[in-house]
């Protein structure tokens, strides 16, 4: 800052230099007329001529009566500033005779006694023109008040290239600095404003960082009197060079009057007003201005300056201590690249800015304003040269370090990988602190925010890749494949990241462990060392074989085995990622003829690049401007560099500080672009693009030449995750995809012959199943000793037949071919009514294929509607319906007659049958647990991650389901005032464990020995049959004999079944024999039932369909709904109405 002292004496006491000069010949009253005290203070304190008369007022009157005097050597020193006052004072002047001096720089309304002691309007404006001329700025941002607009217009005159903001003591500074001038792009300043506001502005172009080395600041008026911008360039009038307020400016201003008139040799006012007007130009006193610069808390003159000259007298100091004239661009963005073509350590040196084009085409596109961003500003791009594929700590310091003040806003990373991490190393021992967007690296830990916060990347990590190559090949339709990584870190990684989300896709990995890893870097006779490996995966019989190997040259040496072992064109599918595609490089056609014969065409996959309109245009550019197709890693570092110049970007629009690395790094995280790689976002609590999509390539043999052509898109984060732009061609020309596995003998990925029984599989099937049919006796046993003991009343009346009565009828009808599909197998005898049975029974894997995961959606389907039945239950039995006004309880409570019956009975064997089934892996290809696969679907191996979720929910499902059907099976009749025929509760019980039973037998005995089940069903079903003879399950008789007759057809059909087993004979008789039986059978038990059992349900009139869908959808036809306050039983027994609810 200015010294005080020093500005004090020279705005306040330099009066006293006039002492020096000549003195008028006649004696002079000097009034000085000023509404300021301060003003009248220090002229009456100041020293003056001997000749001179001091006078002063603040009041209008008095000086209007100082004018009015007999003497007529007076002078009026107006330093109102009141229109009217001066308009008054200058009249009495003009009256009187009387030189009337003031400080304005227009005189339009003044008479010809006025003269003004600081240049015209015109003579500032003009010499303002001149100094802009003078350095050619040509653009900039200007500051001015309302009463200096004249300044700004003139200006305007020059160029187009100029903004402008008015400012005023209510203006919001911070925010017209941040949100209007930061995103301007301006880096020239102009401050025509008034002292106080002047002020105010400098602090917030310092904050916004805008006062920077090759930016410049020109002040002018009084707003150079607090000068704080060290660098800054101001206006001044000539001899107010060091005024420091309007205080000293006006002293100044009183000190040249007097001096001007001290300098007049006149006897009368008359001749001194001559004198005035030989000095004068046009009554303005002053034609010089000069040129200050503000430096190291000092101002010094440096020049002057009219209408048409610039003189510079001394060096100038402008912004950052720099001594070149700032130019009139736009602000420059510095940012970095560490791209240069430099290996230390004997490494060979690459061209690393030839993959770098794209971060340059960034800029240029930006500077020539062809992109929608930092329209108002210019990029700068610094290229390091400290390692270009390989990095040397030491050296990269001292690289670093030489430049250390070119690393800019932000730096772009070169790639590998281990540069960009040596590279941020040597940035924390320089105390470097700026964000890092990396554009070709793909190491998995780099994706840490705690190891390196500073740093994000938009390429496709090595994790992402190999977990969305998984459900990539899924989409593609294969479910069985072979895999071979590289045991290096690249490859050990992409295989267990690959492996986990396969598993959990439900995709099998053919060739056993010990055969998927090979040393990455092989000599074609090492190679062959490892010829074991490649047959592992040759005879896993797989057709599609997944590489992550980052070696193309030991990937051909691969190729070249699989040939020798005898794969031709079409056997195998190679997918890989793009760095296997080179497997021509080097060779001879000795060798290059079995690669091509085996490894095309190839199914390639990578981060996808060019993607969209945008990327397919961007390529366009870069081919046309550097003359050569360019390479994907150009795409990488376009989208790494226009990620950083959208964060400046968004930072600038909305009026945030862009120079601060960490503003500027959060900002990098949260916005989203569309580039050359499609979208851009770094997912949260990450460094990694969260929608990073891949590529599928292909190679073909065109002309002898290998060619690169693209297959579709996948999007793992889109609805449609697989967009095929054209069909992958196989070996045999077409474009279907064939099977999953070479030699087909089985519908299984896996030969036939490697299937073995697996016997520990087989004993937890067993003991599951066992376990769950005891559990299942044990509950059925204490429901009905505690709930269901009870007798039931005989039908003796006739009743007019119910839906509800239909509906019992007909379960006996359903169940009978549920009870004969868990028989044995009759499916030589009669395939039709065998699949019928089957399909009744949801026993669909003997209908059709459940295969590749259909099953799960059995599996899902059944414990949906178990959880529909756990919901209907407990609605039910805890009155939900009536305590709680929700829309989902009234149409449970509503539907409850419709779907109890149905959930709890009928389905109750399909059921129970399906949630079963999942433990059933009771054949393997090993001797893990793991090698075990699912009897329902063999390409589904057993207790692995899917099968364990399902194996938890089976059970959670079976706890659940079991005890409530078997305890809701009689309930329903309880709520039924329309049904006559009524079931014994004890029948219901009994049928629970025998469904149980027949359904473990079933996938327990039955896989077993086929023999021993089927006799022993018939022994169970024969005890089943007499119990239903003896106990009549229902109290209409007609029912009862119904399913005892069904029982005795089952027998039938089970003997005939054991029978035709043994005589292994196909030919119709047993079709005839089996209808025969039944034919006798059934018209035994029509004639019995005639004879013994008489009617006692008849129909009033013809059978209405439509009562079948009212008590299905409506229940019209049932006064009584199942609800809590419902449950009440009629009948003679142990319980009381309402122990079911106190229970």
């Amino acid at each position: 800052m200015v010294n005080i002292e020093y500005s004090l004496f020279l705005g306040r006491f330099s009066i006293i230099l006039v002492l020096l000069l000549p003195i008028s010949s006649y004696a002079l009253e000097v009034m000085v007329y000023s509404p300021l005290a301060s003003i009248i203070e220090l002229w009456e304190s100041s020293s003056t001529p001997d000749l001179i008369t001091k006078l002063s007022t603040s009041d209008l009157h008095e000086a209007l009566a100082f004018l009015h005097m007999a003497e007529t050597n007076k002078i009026l020193i107006d330093l109102s500033e009141n229109a009217l006052d001066h308009f008054q004072l200058s009249s009495a002047c003009e009256e009187l005779s009387i030189a009337h001096f003031v400080v304005e720089d227009s005189l339009k309304q003044y008479g010809s006694w006025t003269y003004s002691a600081v240049s015209s309007r015109e003579n500032y404006q003009s010499s303002l023109c001149a100094l802009l001329k003078f350095f050619n700025w040509t653009e900039g941002f200007i500051f001015n008040s309302n009463q200096n607009s004249f300044l700004r217009d003139s200006i305007f005159a020059l160029s187009e290239d100029f903004s402008s903001v008015i400012i005023e003591s209510n203006s919001k500074i911070d925010e017209i600095i941040a949100h209007l001038v930061a995103s301007s792009g301006k880096s020239l300043f102009y401050l025509f404003t008034d002292s106080y506001e002047s002020m105010i502005l400098q602090n917030a172009l310092i904050s916004s960082k805008l006062m920077i080395v090759g930016n410049g600041i020109l002040l002018g008026k009084e707003s150079y009197y607090q000068t704080i911008v060290d660098g800054s360039l101001a206006i001044t009038e000539a001899g107010q060079e060091f005024s420091f307020s309007n205080e000293d400016f006006l002293m100044n201003s009183i000190n040249f009057i007097i001096s001007l008139l001290n300098s007049s040799s006149v006897e009368n006012s008359y001749q001194l007003k001559k004198s005035l007007d030989s000095v004068c130009v046009s009554h303005f006193c002053k034609s010089q201005l000069s040129l200050v610069n503000f430096h190291n808390g000092k101002r010094t003159i440096v020049g002057n300056l009219n209408t048409t000259n610039v003189s510079i007298t001394k060096p100038i100091v402008f912004l950052g201590n720099s001594a070149t004239v700032p130019i009139s661009s736009k602000t420059i963005l510095p940012i970095s690249i560490n791209a240069g073509t430099i290996n230390p350590g004997g490494v060979p040196d690459l061209n690393v800015p030839i993959y770098a084009r794209g971060a340059s085409m960034v800029v240029s596109m930006v500077n020539q304003v062809e992109l929608d961003i930092l329209r108002n500003f210019q990029m700068s791009l610094f290229f390091f040269d400290c390692g270009a594929t390989s990095y040397d700590p030491i050296y990269g310091y001292s690289c670093f370090k030489k430049d250390i003040d070119k690393f800019g806003l932000g730096h772009v990373g070169s790639f590998p990988s281990s540069v960009v991490i040596g590279t941020m190393a040597t940035f924390n021992q320089l105390n470097v602190t700026l964000p890092v967007i990396g554009s070709c690296n793909s190491a998995p830990k780099l994706n840490s925010t705690e190891l390196y916060p500073w740093y994000t990347r938009v390429q496709l990590s090595d994790a992402l890749l190999a977990t969305d190559v998984a459900p990539l090949i899924k989409s593609l339709g294969w479910r069985s494949f072979a895999i071979l990584y590289g045991n290096e870190t690249y490859g050990i990684g992409c295989y267990q990241w690959f492996k986990q989300v396969a598993e959990q896709n439900g995709l099998n990995i053919l060739n056993p462990e010990e055969t998927r890893a090979i040393p990455p870097e092989l000599t074609r006779e090492q190679s062959a060392d490892y010829i074991d490996v490649i047959k592992g995966i040759y005879n896993s019989n797989a057709r599609l074989v997944v590489i992550f190997l980052y070696s193309g040259t030991t990937f051909g040496y691969i190729l070249e085995h699989f040939y020798d072992l005898g794969a031709r064109k079409g056997d195998i599918v190679f997918a890989t990622s793009s760095g296997g595609i080179m497997i021509e490089m080097g060779f001879s056609d000795q060798y290059l003829y079995k690669r091509y014969e085996v490894g095309v065409p190839m199914m390639t996959f990578q981060g996808s690049v060019w993607v969209g309109e945008f990327g397919k245009s961007l390529y366009a550019k870069l081919k046309t401007k550097y003359g050569a197709i360019p390479s994907d890693y150009q795409c990488n570092f376009f989208d790494s560099t226009y990620l950083l110049a959208n964060a400046l970007d968004s930072m600038i629009n909305r009026g945030q500080d862009y120079t601060d690395p960490y503003k500027l790094n959060e900002t990098i995280r949260s916005i989203k672009i569309v580039g050359c790689m499609g979208v851009t976002s770094i997912a949260h609590g990450s460094n990694d693009n969260e929608f990073t999509t891949i590529t599928i390539d292909s190679n073909q043999v065109i002309n002898g030449t290998l060619s690169i052509y693209h297959i579709g898109l996948f999007n793992p984060y889109s609805a449609k995750l697989l967009t095929i732009s054209q069909p992958f061609i196989y070996g045999d020309n077409s474009i279907f995809k064939p099977t999953d596995l070479r030699n087909e003998d089985s519908d299984c990925p896996f030969p036939s012959s490697k299937v073995v029984t697996f016997t520990k599989g087989r004993a937890v099937v067993f003991c599951i199943c066992f376990a769950i049919a005891l559990i299942t006796a044990v509950i059925t046993y204490y429901i009905w000793r505690r709930w269901w003991n009870v007798k039931i009343e005989t039908l003796k009346e006739k009743q007019e037949i119910s839906i509800q009565d239909f509906v019992v009828g007909v379960t006996i009808g359903i169940e009978f071919f549920q009870i004969i599909s868990m028989g044995p197998d009759f499916s030589n005898i009669f395939e039709l009514l065998s699949n019928f049975s089957n399909a009744i029974s949801l026993n669909l894997a003997n209908i059709i294929k459940l295969q590749n995961g259909v099953f799960w959606a059995v599996c899902d389907f059944v414990l949906g509607l178990c959880l529909l039945w756990i919901c209907l239950c407990v609605t039910i039995l805890f009155q939900l319906n009536e305590r709680y006004d929700f829309l989902i309880f009234k149409y449970l409570d509503q539907f409850g007659d419709f779907l109890m019956p149905l959930l709890g009975n009928l389905c109750f064997i399909p059921f129970v049958s399906v949630l079963l089934d999942i433990f059933v892996c009771d054949e393997a290809i090993g001797n893990n647990f793991t090698d075990s696969f699912l009897a329902k679907d063999c390409y589904q191996f057993c207790w692995k991650e899917t099968h364990i979720i399902y194996v938890i929910l089976s059970i959670l499902a079976l706890i659940t389901y079991e005890p409530l059907a078997v305890f809701c099976r009689p309930l329903w009749q309880e709520f039924q005032n329309q049904l006559h025929v009524k079931t014994l509760p004890l029948f219901l019980m009994i049928k629970t464990v025998i469904q149980v039973s027949l359904i473990v037998m079933n996938k327990t005995i039955k896989r077993a020995q086929s023999t021993a089940h089927a006799v022993l069903f018939i022994v169970v079903i024969a005890l089943y049959t007499l119990f239903i003879h003896k106990y009549k399950p229902y109290n209409y008789q007609r029912y009862s004999w119904w399913e005892f007759i069904t029982l005795v057809a089952v027998l039938w059909i089970s003997i005939l079944a054991i029978i035709h087993t043994v005589v292994d004979d196909s030919s119709p008789a047993w079709i005839v024999t089996l209808f025969a039986g039944w034919i006798i059978i059934g018209t035994y038990g029509y004639l019995v039932m005639r004879k013994k059992y008489p009617s006692l349900l008849y129909r009033a009139k013809g059978h209405d369909t439509s009562a079948l869908f009212q008590f299905a959808f409506t229940f019209k036809n049932t006064t009584t709904k199942i609800s809590g306050k419902s449950l009440n039983f009629k009948s003679s027994s142990k319980i009381s109405p309402g122990s079911i609810d106190n229970n």
